[in-house]
């Protein structure tokens, strides 16, 4: 119970700190400025973005959008809570990444909801003598699903096989 108690509380104060700072970037920016925080590598870039991660169905219709993103999403949100709740007794390390999932589904479904799109500041990229590779620009809540996917991933290939082991 405590660790449920821990993640909750985790989760709120993540949420908080995605609204937060999508609320600063909606009342400071314009769409599409940016402000540079470290030459060639980073930059705080307002985007809009009304796809999916990397933008992947920006170009589809309203109705596709809002039942994959809205309806779709918000039903995942809701399993992945199913998730964690049933890893509690089991491994911190899924019931944290279950959290970190949650706490993003729940901040990009926020800006679904209210704005029809969600909002997106954090612009990384590397430049070179003959190229810009940029990587997507992307929010707290974004980097709160990546961080968990990675997680999972790691407990799946390299811890997982240690619990069996011992089993």
């Amino acid at each position: 119970m405590k660790r449920l108690w821990w993640l909750l509380v985790m989760i709120v104060f993540l949420i908080i700190a995605d609204q937060m700072s999508k609320g600063y970037i909606e009342t400071n920016y314009q769409v599409g400025e940016t402000t540079e925080v470290i030459k060639n590598f980073f930059h705080i870039t307002y985007v809009q973005n009304r796809g999916a991660f990397w933008g992947i169905g920006q170009d589809w219709s309203e109705t596709a959008r809002k039942f994959v993103f809205l309806f779709l999403s918000t039903g995942i949100a809701l399993f992945v809570f199913y998730l964690l709740f049933k890893s509690l007794k089991d491994v911190f390390i899924q019931s944290f990444a279950y959290a970190l999932i949650i706490a993003g589904a729940i901040g990009n479904l926020i800006d679904r909801y209210v704005l029809g799109f969600v909002i997106d500041m954090f612009d990384f990229f590397i430049v070179t003598e003959t190229q810009t590779h940029r990587w997507a620009v992307f929010n707290v809540a974004d980097a709160c699903i990546s961080v968990a996917i990675a997680l999972l991933i790691i407990d799946e290939v390299f811890l997982a096989k240690k619990r069996k082991a011992k089993a």
